[in-house]
């Protein structure tokens, strides 16, 4: 498949590289083709500031070094000027074959031996044309399809006038969603990318059906209404195409809950965890009709709970013992689990964001009280367990929460539950605390399975010891003695931290 375009201008060629640095991933390999002087290295430049999401880095030719290596955030970038090879031979020299698998190959002049390293994921041929330049893009139909994906975005913004705006990749998450930072030079924006949950949501279909995961974003949309209109801080939504996918959000910010170094920040998470207190005092209710859809808000319930489950088995059991339980020993495992998940369903209730941890909460400094925190991605958020979201933040999937921090949030909470309207039973909060993060550790030990396995997201493997300490900590509860023993003699606990 070819794209052709005329590029008139620097600006336009920045454009296009943004656009095509976001179809990119590890094992592509771009080649630019043209005579000297056709611009290869200033849309190399700008591909490469694109990908770094730095448009001052400094980006030199390698035609001397022959090869320049870029550690960027997503991935590795090798740029190579194959214009002083004497030799193809040389190229086996330069490590390129054993680079491509991991890295985004760049490569300038590859008549010279570029067809060694195997076809072209982008070819790119330039040549002048009058003041601009004129560009050739060959693919094949699998990548093309992610190049015409960011085109599609492209259009998509130039339709709602920001056609002008730089974009630059901004975060990824365990979903098919994908973010992006718009910035038109005085103003940031946010753009997500929902397009391919929406197109590919049959994949998993029975396990999304089950565990009602969003179907498209008018769940994100409504959600985000209800959490505004109760008085807490989501993003402004400022276009929404429910077709494509496509939503221009307002920018929260990139501060979150972490330190940089990693380590969560104790005055944060005390403080999400009084928004919680504040959260739960509010009424949810489990449909909404607005203009142009009716928001239906589904119930955490026992089916959903035990398929959540179903995970542990599936995924990180085969991992961890590298054997799967037989189905005897699956229907011990449900078994054992059933009177806990009913006590967990028919407990205090209330709407759950579902993953109320540090990848989708935002730390605002410069607003007060619970304005400092910002909520993103609680599409698949449903009406359940009141303890479930205080359980996500203090048993935190993605950074190591030692005892001493777990106890003192949950103590936060519970202070700002005593001193709120609304009644609680704090010996039943911190028991069905307990059974609500066992069921949402075993179950997140086999999602960051899945998605090293099924995915190639082998980064989630670094969270497997917290998580299994985490494990530990909630069957120490004297409630789930039973189930403590029963995972003990499956094998499933491991050495804790």
């Amino acid at each position: 498949m070819n794209f052709s375009f005329f590029l008139e201008n620097e600006e336009a060629t920045k454009l296009f590289a943004q656009d095509l640095a976001l179809a990119l991933k590890p094992g592509d390999l771009v080649t630019l083709q043209g005579n000297l002087g056709a611009g290869k290295s200033t849309l190399a430049r700008s591909l490469i500031r694109a990908l770094a999401n730095d448009n001052t880095l400094d980006v030199p030719s390698p035609t001397f070094t022959l090869v320049q290596d870029y550690q960027l955030p997503q991935f590795e970038v090798i740029h190579a000027d194959f214009y002083r090879l004497s030799m193809v031979e040389e190229i086996d020299e330069l490590g390129l074959h054993e680079a491509r698998e991991q890295s985004v190959l760049l490569i300038e002049w590859p008549e010279k031996g570029a067809d060694l390293l195997g076809p072209a994921t982008f070819a790119i041929t330039l040549q002048h044309e009058n003041c601009g330049r004129y560009i050739t893009v060959a693919s094949a139909a699998h990548s093309a399809k992610r190049l015409q994906h960011s085109f599609a975005i492209r259009s998509f913004l130039t339709t709602h006038g920001r056609g002008h705006v730089h974009r630059y990749f901004l975060a990824s998450d365990a979903s098919a969603r994908s973010y992006e930072l718009l910035d038109d030079g005085h103003h940031q924006e946010v753009l997500m990318d929902a397009a391919i949950m929406q197109t590919t949501h049959d994949v998993n279909s029975s396990y999304s059906e089950i565990t009602h995961l969003a179907k498209d974003i008018r769940q994100f949309v409504g959600i985000s209404r209800l959490i505004s209109d109760n008085g807490f801080s989501a993003p402004r939504i400022f276009v929404e195409d429910f077709e494509k996918g496509f939503l221009i959000l307002e920018d929260l910010g990139r501060e979150g809950l972490l330190d940089q170094t990693g380590n969560p920040i104790e005055e944060r998470y005390l403080a999400c965890s009084e928004l919680l207190a504040t959260f739960h005092q509010k009424s949810w209710p489990s449909e909404k009709q607005f203009a142009t859809f009716l928001l239906q808000i589904p119930y955490y319930d026992y089916q959903t709970m035990q398929a959540e489950l179903s995970l542990l088995l599936d995924w990180y059991i085969p991992f961890q013992k590298q054997k799967s339980l037989n189905e005897k020993q699956r229907k011990a495992f449900f078994t054992c689990w059933h009177p806990y998940l009913d006590m967990l369903t028919q407990g205090e209730n209330t709407f759950v964001m579902r993953d109320y941890h540090s990848p989708n909460i935002l730390w605002r400094a410069h607003k007060k009280g619970i304005d400092r925190i910002g909520l993103i991605d609680f599409q698949d958020g449903l009406k359940g367990p009141t303890v479930y979201d205080l359980v996500s933040l203090a048993q935190d999937a993605r950074c190591y929460i030692s005892p001493t921090l777990e106890a003192k949030i949950l103590d936060a909470y519970c202070n700002a539950r005593r001193q709120a309207p609304r009644s609680f039973n704090e010996d039943k909060l911190r028991k069905l605390y307990a059974l609500a993060g066992a069921q949402r550790i075993s179950k997140i030990l086999g999602i960051f399975i899945r998605l090293h396995q099924q995915d190639g997201k082998s980064s989630y493997l670094k969270h497997l010891p917290y998580l299994q300490d985490y494990l530990a900590r909630n069957l120490s509860h004297p409630t789930l003695a039973d189930l403590q023993s029963f995972y003990q003699e499956m094998g499933i606990l491991a050495d804790t931290l």
